[in-house]
Parts: structure tokens; C-alpha cells; sequence
């Protein structure tokens, strides 16, 4: 064939490839090849022409192999990309967009494409810069500023995410999936009634997918509206019976309404895809969060079968053969999970925990370490390595723990504005009530004969709740300046000169009877305790009902408290979050209503 022949061919070639006749788009460039090997643009529109068949694993050799031939070829480069990106292969992906970029620097998608790109790999800075580069070149490309909303919402920048959204919609208003994602940043930001109704406008336009519905149940949830949020979470099971998320958050809705049937769902998508372990983990987790720990374990079992490499489920297992007193079985449960993924510091605590319940507080010690040691600032680790150095008699414990100076109270003031404690109260009381709107505690919580409030309480603009809080950050801000200085203490060593925030807050209200189990705040610094209303039975010293108690675990080691503050209306106690702490029960008519919350270093 002669170089004319050749180029007449290549010509007719992607004559057909530019009318859609493919396979003879395809069989045009393999014969130019197969007489020119080097023919660079047969092999670059060859590869392309694979991406658009969706044969993404056979046109990366023949990318490369035109790249080999001559790297400057942006588009080779960028479909290179793509066909790295559609196998999951995100480095690579990456570096194709990145190269593209480079060679073109004028060509927005791929810069786009690169920050997309580096935002799957967890670069969240550099996918923000790629991002901007794509809008500086093209400002009203919707999908970049899509992007960088995620970006922001992924840094926390709320405002700056729910901006570049409205960006958006400014010039795609009638673009379903940017009304949804609106609502999620709403959400966040706890202007509920807001992202209700960016939710309804999505579905409106047509968004019919389960992310939308759950998304939407989780707002309906933090507007008091139970039963809505159960249908729209069964409208997202009804498109996808496998969505995780609503699985889990519809059980959990219906134990906080008091359904003893709250798992049904559960053992239904359980049924409908007997090979899959997502419903059975899910139903696992949720009874033994709930204590019922023998189906737990019948449950992680078939999770561990369907399974078999994921650590979680044999982790979950050793957690319940540990509540079942199976000491054996459950650590070589707790061992099979660390062998699946070493470096996990939570694997190493729920070992440390079972450890210790078989009585190997100087095994359990060292795992905690290990924990430790992987994740520094993991409250629970502390807490775990302190009972083991307790239940060995060892002086660390309390260097590590010192209630007596880490626990302190605070009686705080009247908020400005109200003429006594009273009726600032009352008014406080009125306003978290209207916020419990559940029947149950949530299963996923340590209360037990009470109810919980949603999102973060503190976030929020209640006018009662606004009100407290200088005076919480004044409380804060003078334990703080008071700590002793201690590089090598886990607790004492993260105070920052940066200052602190809030982290999770929230009210419980108990009702008679109603108590805290033993834990810890594993992901806190500082915690804390404010009292709003109590019944009378905290009052009595000798009985010391509903009291809070600090040193005691959750586990049954023997271990009494070490130390218990009586309640008392506006009083505040503050501890480090890697104290064991619970209350013990009361027997009285009137609720015991709190606002609890952590704190973070800057």
C-alpha cells in the first residue's frame, strides 16, 4: 500500500469514525497500522475510538503506544485519562488529566477532569486549584462550579460551597441535581425548612434517585417529621433495596418511635440478595448496638461468610462473643479482623477491650498502645490504656486520669437579659423540649429511658441555646487556662494556642429511671455537662440519683467510680473525653434535662 493509499485510507477511516459507522471506524485504523506501525495518529484516534466503544481496557496499550510515538498529544493524554479513570485506576487517571493540562492549557474540561481526579485521591487543595483554573477559563461552566462546591463542602466552607451552588443555578436553574446538592449544604448548615425546600424543587425536576429520598429523609428527620422521613428513606429502598445508608438510618428512626419491628427492612433486603453481607452487617451492627448480643453474633457470622475479608464484620463479632462471655472465640475473631487490616486503632481497641474482660489487662495494654500510637489523638485508647495500667496496679493511671483536677464544675451566671436563673430556665426548658420529638433514645446512644436531639445543638440559632453559650466558651476558656502544662499527657498536651471549638452537641432528656451507660467520647478533647431541669431525687447526697460518675468502665471489671457530682441547675462539669463516665438511675416523675457537648482543639 502507498503512502497515498495510506492516507486515503486513514482519511476514510475517520470520515466513518466522525459518522458513527464504528467498527468500520476501527477496522480502517487497524489496516493503516497494520502497514505503518507508526502511523501516531491511526494509534491516538484508534484509542479513541476505543473510548467510545467502552473497551476502556483496550485502549490504554494503544494510548500509551501513541504516546510513546509522540507525548504531546494533549487529547491522547486526556483519553488516557478517561480509560484509566473508567478502571478505577485514579493515580493514573490523574497524571493523563494532568499532562493534558499542560500540554493545553487553555482546555477546561481537563482541568476539570484533573480536579475531579485529585479529589477522588484525596487532595482536596490541589483539586480546588485545578477547579478554579477550569472556571477562570470557562466561568459559566456548570459542572466546575458543581465541583468546587463539593470541594468546599469537603473543607467545611459551607458558605462558600452553598455561593459556588447559587453560581450554579444562576445558570443552570432547571438542573435537578444542583437543587439536591443544595439541599445537603442547607442541611449542614441547619437551615432545615431552607433544604426542604431545595429538596422538593429536585424532585420537582425530576431527580428520582435514592440519594435524593434519603437525603431528603434526613432533613424531614431534623424537622420533627418521623413518619415523612420513614417514607421518604422507603422511597430510596424502593430504587435502591441495597442503599446502606437508608437501611441503617430507617432502622434507627424506627427504634427511636418505639417499633419493636424496627429491623424489618433490614431482614427484607437481606432476604432479596442472600449473597450480599451490606443488610446482614448492618442488621448485625444495629443488634448489638441495641444489646442483643446473641443474634449479633448468629448475624456477623453470616456477614463473615458472605464476606470474608472485610475486618469490620469479624470485628463485630469478637465485640459480641465479648458481651457473651466467649472470651476465646471472640479474640480470635478480634485477631482474624487485625490480620485483614493491621493498622486499623480501632480493631486494636475493641482487642484491648475483650482483653481486658478475659482478665489480660497487660495484653490489653499493649494493644491500646498500638492504637495509640496510630491514632494520637483517639480518646478511647486512652481510656482503655488507663484501666489496663488501673487493673495493674501501675502509678500511671493516675497521672493519666486525675479526677480529682481534671473534673471541674462551674455554677455559671444568669445570661444577660433575664432577671434570675428561674426563668431564664424555663424558658431554656421550653425551647430543647419542643426539639425532643422521638419516643425512644437512639440505639446508637448511651442513654437508655430518654430521648436525644438531632444535629448540633450549639450550631443551631434556638434563642435560649444562644443565649448560654458565651457563658459555656467563658467556663471553657478559664478550665483551659487553668490545665497544668504536660507534653507527654495525652490529654493535657493537645491544648493549642490556636484556641478551640465545638465539636458534637446535643440535649437528653431522661425520664424516670432513665440513666447514661459507662463510655467514653472517642473522637472529643474536652467534654462537658450542663444542667437544665432535674427532679427532685438529685438532691438527696446518700441515694445520689442521677448523678453523674467518673472511672467506672462499661465493662465489668469490678471497677467502682472514683468520683460522682451531684446536678444542679445551671451547673456545668467539664472533663477530658477520655474520662469513663455514666449516671446512675433516678426514680422520679420529672425529667433530667441536659445539653452535652465536645470540644476540639484549633
Amino acid at each position: 500500500m502507498t503512502a497515498v493509499d495510506l492516507t486515503r485510507s486513514l482519511q476514510e477511516a475517520v470520515l466513518a469514525h466522525q459518522q458513527g459507522r464504528l467498527e468500520q471506524a476501527e477496522t480502517g485504523y487497524r489496516q493503516v497500522l497494520a502497514q505503518q506501525p507508526q502511523a501516531v495518529d491511526a494509534w491516538r484516534l484508534l484509542g479513541l475510538l476505543m473510548l467510545a466503544r467502552g473497551r476502556w481496557a483496550e485502549a490504554t496499550p494503544i494510548l500509551e503506544q501513541s504516546l510513546r510515538l509522540k507525548p504531546t498529544q494533549a487529547d491522547a493524554w486526556h483519553g488516557l485519562g478517561e480509560a484509566r479513570e473508567e478502571q478505577g485506576q485514579w493515580p493514573e487517571a490523574e497524571l493523563g488529566y494532568r499532562q493534558a493540562a499542560q500540554l493545553q492549557p487553555g482546555w477546561a474540561q481537563a482541568h476539570y477532569n484533573q480536579a475531579r481526579a485529585l479529589r477522588q485521591l484525596g487532595h482536596g487543595q490541589a483539586a480546588h486549584q485545578a477547579v478554579q483554573r477550569s472556571l477562570k477559563l470557562q466561568p459559566q461552566f456548570v459542572p466546575a462550579w458543581q465541583l468546587q462546591a463539593l470541594l468546599e463542602q469537603d473543607a467545611g466552607e459551607l458558605a462558600a460551597a452553598l455561593h459556588s451552588l447559587d453560581q450554579a443555578l444562576r445558570l443552570a436553574p432547571d438542573k435537578a441535581a444542583l437543587h439536591h446538592n443544595r439541599a445537603v449544604v442547607l442541611q449542614r448548615l441547619h437551615r432545615h425548612r431552607e433544604a426542604l425546600l431545595a429538596h422538593e424543587q429536585a424532585l420537582r425536576l425530576g431527580l428520582n434517585v435514592a440519594d435524593a429520598h434519603y437525603n431528603q429523609g434526613n432533613t424531614l428527620q431534623s424537622l420533627g417529621r418521623s413518619d415523612d422521613a420513614a417514607h421518604a428513606y422507603r422511597r430510596a429502598l424502593a430504587l435502591d433495596p441495597q442503599h446502606a445508608l437508608a437501611l441503617y438510618d430507617l432502622a434507627k428512626l424506627r427504634f427511636s418511635q418505639g417499633e419493636a419491628e424496627f429491623l424489618s427492612e433490614l431482614e427484607a433486603a437481606e432476604q432479596a440478595a442472600p449473597q450480599s453481607a451490606v443488610a446482614t452487617g448492618i442488621r448485625a451492627q444495629l443488634l448489638l448496638k441495641a444489646e442483643r448480643a446473641d443474634e449479633a453474633a448468629v448475624a456477623y457470622r453470616r456477614a463473615c461468610q458472605r464476606s470474608p475479608q472485610s475486618p469490620a464484620y469479624f470485628d463485630g463479632l469478637g465485640q459480641s462473643l465479648c458481651q457473651l462471655g466467649q472470651f476465646d472465640e471472640a479474640l480470635q475473631a478480634h485477631r482474624q479482623a487485625l490480620a485483614l487490616n493491621p493498622r486499623d486503632p480501632h480493631l486494636h481497641n475493641h482487642l484491648a477491650r475483650t482483653l481486658l474482660a478475659a482478665g489480660q489487662p497487660a495484653a490489653a495494654a499493649e494493644q491500646a498502645q498500638t492504637a495509640l500510637a496510630l491514632a494520637p489523638d483517639d480518646q478511647l485508647s486512652v481510656a482503655l490504656l488507663g484501666l489496663a495500667w488501673r487493673l495493674l496496679g501501675d502509678p500511671r493511671e493516675a497521672w493519666l486520669n486525675d479526677h480529682a483536677r481534671l473534673v471541674q464544675v462551674f455554677d455559671l451566671p444568669t445570661p444577660p437579659g433575664w432577671p434570675d436563673s428561674a426563668s431564664f430556665h424555663q424558658a431554656l426548658v421550653a425551647e430543647l423540649n419542643a426539639l425532643h420529638t422521638d419516643r425512644e433514645a437512639p440505639v446508637d446512644q448511651t442513654l437508655r429511658h430518654g430521648t436525644q436531639t438531632r444535629d448540633n445543638l450549639l450550631d443551631q440559632d434556638w434563642p435560649q441555646v444562644q443565649a448560654l453559650k458565651p457563658l459555656l466558651q467563658a467556663a471553657i476558656n478559664r478550665y483551659i487556662a487553668a490545665l497544668p502544662s504536660d507534653t507527654q499527657h495525652p490529654f493535657l498536651s493537645r491544648r493549642s494556642e490556636r484556641g478551640w471549638h465545638f465539636t458534637d452537641s446535643w440535649s437528653s432528656r431522661l425520664r424516670n429511671s432513665g440513666f447514661h451507660t459507662n463510655h467514653v467520647h472517642g473522637h472529643g478533647w474536652i467534654s462537658a455537662c450542663y444542667y437544665v431541669a432535674l427532679p427532685d431525687a438529685v438532691q438527696d447526697p446518700t441515694q445520689q440519683q442521677g448523678w453523674i460518675k467518673f472511672g467506672e468502665p462499661d465493662l465489668d471489671l469490678g471497677l467502682p467510680p472514683v468520683r460522682l457530682e451531684q446536678p444542679r441547675v445551671g451547673r456545668l462539669v467539664l472533663f477530658p473525653s477520655c474520662l469513663w463516665h455514666g449516671t446512675t438511675p433516678f426514680h422520679d416523675p420529672e425529667p433530667r434535662l441536659t445539653i452535652a457537648f465536645d470540644v476540639k482543639p484549633a
